[in-house]
């Protein structure tokens, strides 16, 4: 068979960085509407051992990880990257005390591994085209997602698991990926 007859369906993930405790419903209403409906919206957790995002949106900052119902071929990540950073961009505008209410990594999740696109190179990434690079964060094995030597911070404690799991699952039981 030739390579472009397949097309491996992926779960459609996003780790959602916002103000507050609790989901913004505007941000769940935009990400709904850009993507689709949300299959599982995780716990928030609070994003306080970096002080990266302060200058742009302030303190105050959680994050938590949503699904949605729909699934993306894996080789359009890099749109979707586009549309997220756009979707961003939709919400700063009108805001005043910061430049960015919102910061949403678009990403993936297939059985192994979550992926994230990025437009910043680097040594462990590799492109994907369209400016993005890939990111494989996390890859699952023996009943657990594990941060590879790379992985940010929030990753490598990982409070995202119990939620990545249920999503898996959730994926899993959908049956749209290209076997095991």
């Amino acid at each position: 068979m030739i390579a472009s007859q397949f097309s491996e369906q992926v779960q459609l993930i996003a780790f959602v960085l916002q103000k507050g405790e609790n989901w913004n419903v505007d941000v769940i209403d935009a990400l709904e509407k850009t993507w689709g409906p949300i299959r599982h919206r995780g716990k928030l957790f609070a994003f306080d051992k970096t002080g990266y995002y302060e200058p742009e949106m302030g303190t105050d900052l959680y994050r938590g990880v949503v699904s949605f119902e729909r699934t993306i071929p894996a080789e359009t990540i890099a749109l979707e990257k586009e549309r997220s950073n756009a979707l961003e961009l939709s919400l700063a505008a009108g805001q005043s005390d910061v430049a960015r209410c919102v910061n949403i990594d678009i990403g993936y999740m297939d059985l192994d591994k979550v992926v994230l696109p990025s437009y910043k190179r680097g040594p462990y990434k590799l492109y994907a085209g369209r400016g993005v690079w890939l990111d494989m964060l996390l890859n699952y094995s023996k009943g657990l997602f594990h941060p590879t030597k790379w992985a940010f911070e929030d990753f490598v404690r990982n409070p995202y698991q119990h939620d990545l799991q249920l999503i898996r699952e959730k994926f899993k039981k959908a049956g749209l990926f290209m076997g095991e």
